[in-house]
């Protein structure tokens, strides 16, 4: 893991932790429905800071498939 993959997991978990507490009291509260909510939001934003660089690279792949041929060479390249 570098400095900048380390910067971001703080970062996530300075954001997502408060609000998965909250979420937590609010379910011991008596308030089940803002809590899951509360609790799905600080999941979520958890789960997406690490699903987007992935995402990120699938489409990046795909953009090179559609530009290559099988050969790898460009589409528009002549053999």
């Amino acid at each position: 893991m570098g400095l900048v993959d380390t910067l971001t997991l703080f970062g996530v978990v300075a954001l997502a932790a408060p609000i998965g507490l909250l979420g937590i009291e609010f379910l011991v509260g008596g308030r089940p429905v803002a809590g899951a909510g509360f609790l799905a939001v600080a999941v979520g934003v958890a789960v997406g800071v690490y699903a987007r660089p992935s995402l990120k690279s699938a489409l990046a792949a795909r953009a090179v498939d559609a530009v290559e041929d099988g050969d790898g060479n460009e589409s528009g390249d002549k053999p």
